[in-house]
């Protein structure tokens, strides 16, 4: 399927081009184009108002919404104050006691050398 706007060669039944972005055309949209034009105007429905639809779709993401709270809420640990979460800066207090360990057994080793 070649592109419109810069003749570049795309794989069939492609959307759009992939050398420019262009939208591609489709055989679904020359067969209803081609119906459309032998068919009279007919009035806006009620059907093709996309305002219709927005109360629908503003439920669906809310529920999606509340769904994904409390999964993420179910998946994730119960979080301790900050105070209660025995670290310091970030890092565990038990981490600092062996770090504190070490440093300690350095200087021992360092003075004994002396």
């Amino acid at each position: 399927m070649r592109c419109q706007e810069c003749d570049h060669q795309n794989t069939e039944g492609a959307w759009l081009c992939i050398n420019c972005g262009a939208k591609l055309p489709r055989p679904e949209d020359q067969e209803s184009t081609a119906e459309s034009s032998s068919k009279p105007a007919e009035p806006a429905t009620e059907r093709d108002e996309p305002s219709r639809f927005a109360p629908q779709i503003s439920e669906n993401l809310r529920r999606l919404r509340d769904r994904t709270e409390r999964e993420r809420a179910r998946q994730r640990p119960a979080q301790a104050s900050p105070g209660s979460s025995g670290s310091f800066l970030g890092i565990p207090i038990v981490v600092w006691g062996l770090v504190l360990f070490v440093f300690i057994a350095f200087i021992y080793a360092m003075s004994a050398l002396q």
